[in-house]
């Protein structure tokens, strides 16, 4: 199942989905604005894109710091 989520298709399907989001964004007008975020069309497709990176990065490099032990850890 998850060797599934990395095939190539899965890939393009994201990207267009993030693509997609951008290009509605600069579609749907901005009534008002009450972040500087909103002045920008697309920020907020990429500031979720570049969160959710971020979170996986993060989650990985703490799970290689403490979580995870060598194969060896009880014969020592």
């Amino acid at each position: 199942m998850i060797e599934a989520l990395r095939t190539k298709a899965a890939k393009k399907l994201a990207y267009g989905a993030l693509i997609l989001l951008i290009v509605v964004d600069f579609i749907i007008p901005r009534h008002e604005v009450h972040f500087f975020g909103d002045k920008i069309p697309g920020f907020w497709s990429l500031f979720g894109f570049i969160a959710c990176v971020l979170i996986i990065i993060i989650s990985k490099w703490i799970g290689h710091l403490g979580l995870m032990q060598d194969e060896s850890y009880y014969d020592e």
